[in-house]
């Protein structure tokens, strides 16, 4: 017997998937200009909350690095505010070496070159909102 299918059904569905909208994905494109060395690995996280910010990301990539400018794509991020934090770790044990002090010994920066006063920098200076397909440009000292 061929299966039946129910025509009232449909006008229903259809506009369950109207009402559903697109998902609202978007690729993050982060782009880390002055890379001063291929030596290491470029360690990149992304927060989403300020109460996270440089604790707990909500994604984390690691590529290798190249000298000069270099472009991570960060595909299906939900559109929304976020801010970047990125090293070079040059030695490649994955974390940030810092001196004595607490000062860091590897290049690092924040989304929109974002600077702290005696520490690094709050989630609201580095902050920028992904609307659609985003581009974040990242200067390395």
């Amino acid at each position: 017997m061929p299966p039946r299918f129910s025509l009232p059904l449909l006008p229903a569905t259809l506009l369950a998937a109207a009402l559903a909208g697109p998902a609202c994905a978007a690729t993050l494109t982060i782009e880390v200009q002055q890379v001063a060395t291929a030596q290491g690995n470029l360690m990149v996280a992304i927060y989403d909350q300020a109460d996270q910010w440089l604790k707990t990301p909500l994604r984390g990539l690691r590529q290798a690095a190249v000298a000069g400018t270099m472009t991570l794509q960060v595909p299906d991020m939900p559109e929304g505010d976020y801010a970047v934090s990125l090293f070079l770790d040059r030695n490649g044990n994955g974390k940030l070496d810092t001196n004595p002090l607490g000062m860091p010994t590897e290049p690092y920066a924040f989304s929109n070159d974002a600077a702290g006063a005696y520490g690094p920098p709050r989630y609201e200076q580095a902050r920028f909102s992904v609307q659609g397909d985003t581009r974040a440009v990242i200067h390395l000292p």
